[in-house]
């Protein structure tokens, strides 16, 4: 990943570039309203622009002066009007769908989940705990966390509470698939990755820590170096070609993404290697001081196997 200020036309020469309609107090400001609300959910529920007086009559409003002012008020950022109707714009979308997704009215609450799995280093019970906006799937004995990040309490929401732990390994997954293509899930800004081998809170369990940071809001996610080649493509295709299903099996039941696994072979340059063992054959994955695996080999029939 490279850091070029002027590419894309930021420095206003050939290409475009990206410009502030509205600054960011303003526009939340015009969301203070319960019937802009109301005008964003009801565009919200139909695939086809919306006319007038079927969004008015959708949303309840009887005095149609008012209704025309407040809608005024959102066109052009949340609303845009064409030939056909109104339509949501793509900020208009993703505000309904923070909304939906209990992004500011809903938080996590109850006691702790039973997870079908155990710690990688004590063998104890594993347990999955929900508060605030938190996840945290954990070993009981040692505490020890599997999985610990912030989530929507509308991701969980439709999901019997026993299925919680298993959903919130899902969203993790979709996290770290974002943040490895270089993409902030908080706010969407470029992301860059680093293999930290020796000033990490994590280091103290493992020897080598990707940590993934965003250049705009400085979000920052970390996660063991095996952990973070779970969807590589050779990873995938080693284990299925043993009879396991990666992206179907949850990371606490795939033994060497949540251990110890990876070793530094070198620090200067940064060169970490994460073996992978499966009934006797072995993957191993090179990654440079930016996370990218760099070389990949197979050792085959190394006699006992040791899968997943």
């Amino acid at each position: 990943m490279t850091d070029d200020p002027g590419a894309s036309g930021s420095d206003g020469s050939d290409g475009g570039q990206v410009v502030e309609r509205k600054a960011a107090e303003e526009a939340f400001e015009l969301l203070s309203n319960d019937t802009r609300l109301g005008i964003l959910k009801a565009l919200f529920q139909t695939d086809d622009p919306r006319t007038f007086s079927e969004l008015r009559e959708a949303v309840g409003m009887r005095d149609s002066g008012q209704f025309n002012y407040h809608l005024d008020k959102l066109l052009g950022t949340f609303v845009r009007v064409t030939e056909e109707g109104y339509e949501l714009t793509t900020a208009g979308t993703r505000v309904v769908g923070a909304i939906l997704a209990g992004e500011f009215t809903k938080t996590f609450e109850g006691d702790p989940v039973p997870v079908d799995g155990e710690c990688q280093l004590c063998g104890a019970q594993l347990a999955g705990s929900f508060e605030g906006n938190r996840i945290r799937i954990a070993c009981e004995d040692c505490e020890r966390d599997v999985i610990s990040l912030n989530m929507l309490p509308g991701a969980l929401e439709p999901y019997p509470r026993e299925e919680w732990p298993l959903v919130a390994e899902r969203w993790t997954r979709r996290e770290l698939e974002m943040v490895r293509a270089g993409f902030c899930p908080t706010c969407r800004g470029p992301v860059d990755s680093e293999m930290t081998v020796d000033q990490s809170d994590l280091v103290d369990l493992f020897e080598a820590v990707v940590t993934y940071t965003c250049r705009r809001c400085t979000m920052e996610m970390s996660a063991n170096a095996a952990t973070s080649v779970v969807p590589h493509p050779a990873v995938v295709g080693f284990l299925h070609d043993h009879g396991v299903d990666v992206e179907g099996t949850p990371l606490w039941k795939l033994e060497w993404a949540v251990s110890p696994t990876g070793r530094v072979v070198s620090s200067d340059p940064v060169r970490v290697e994460i073996p992978i063992d499966a009934d006797g054959d072995r993957l191993v994955l090179v990654l440079d001081e930016y996370a990218s695996v760099i070389d990949e080999r197979r050792e085959e029939d190394r006699g006992a196997p040791n899968q997943s």
